[in-house]
């Protein structure tokens, strides 16, 4: 072979590369996009679920000492630190804080909600499993995010740029409503 020949494959073989490295790089930034679109809308579920929560116990439906006890939870749930996607990085005790009052509002509806039912609670209800969903779908992209970002060639080629390697939102957001408990997450 002539060496014109040999520098060309090395341009096509380098060209294929830097191609599928750019491309491996879109998919790091789809899911990352992925992960704080994900974020916005369990943000949002959490805000609603916390809203009926404190409006079920203002609502006259429960008795007062369950209807006291879901009301500081819900609360706290909605006074607990939110940090702005922008400004994420210094946020891990702010998450923490934010995942113990997400729990403690779980625990709190688990405990305080009547077995009977009514629109209330079936808001509440609607709202917690809206809640449970919102998380799984976050968790899954933290995960398929994680995943990709573990990969030797990413790792070495730096393609996920400086953003910071994404958490999951660890909190407890199962309960059984009608006064069956808490159940795991």
């Amino acid at each position: 072979m002539t060496a014109l020949v040999w520098a060309l494959t090395g341009l096509l073989v380098l060209a294929a590369l830097a191609g599928w490295l750019s491309a491996t790089a879109q998919r790091v930034d789809r899911l990352h996009r992925r992960v704080e679109t994900s974020r916005a809308a369990l943000d949002a579920e959490l805000t609603r679920r916390a809203a009926a929560a404190l409006e079920y116990a203002t609502s006259g439906e429960l008795d007062p000492a369950s209807a006291l006890v879901l009301a500081d939870a819900a609360t706290a749930a909605l006074d607990a630190p939110r940090t702005p996607a922008a400004l994420r990085e210094a946020s891990d005790a702010d998450d923490a804080h934010r995942w113990r009052a997400e729990s403690d509002l779980t625990r709190a509806l688990g405990a305080a909600l009547p077995p009977a039912d009514g629109p209330g609670l079936a808001r509440v209800a609607d709202a917690a499993r809206r809640v449970e969903l919102a998380r799984r779908f976050h968790n899954d992209a933290v995960v398929q995010t994680r995943r990709l970002r573990g990969k030797r060639i990413v790792r070495w080629a730096h393609l996920a740029g400086r953003a910071r390697v994404p958490e999951t939102a660890d909190f407890l957001d199962e309960f059984r409503g009608g006064g069956g408990g808490v159940a795991g997450s």
